[in-house]
């Protein structure tokens, strides 16, 4: 029951993510244009995910939840695929 509780929370967190990009588009240039800033610096990820906060109306905690850690390395994922096609 707590692992399902859990799952639904990440869930309902990126759906929170997903709404904000869908209301402010520019927001998802502004993620690609930080995590294409800092994705080859030496701990990128906590660098990306303090961007994000301080840079966008998305607000990553400090202590990272599994949906910000999920969101970030999808980030980072998807700058990394973006820079294989060219």
């Amino acid at each position: 029951m707590a692992s399902e509780l859990n799952q639904q929370r990440i869930i309902d967190e990126f759906l929170r993510c997903f709404r904000k990009m869908i209301m402010e588009p520019e927001l998802a240039g502004e993620l690609v244009r930080i995590a294409k800033e800092h994705i080859n610096e030496p701990d990128a990820y906590n660098i990306i995910a303090q961007e994000v906060s301080s840079q966008t109306t998305l607000k990553i905690t400090d202590e990272h939840t599994d949906a910000d850690r999920m969101f970030i390395n999808l980030l980072i994922e998807v700058v990394k695929g973006d820079s294989n096609l060219y």
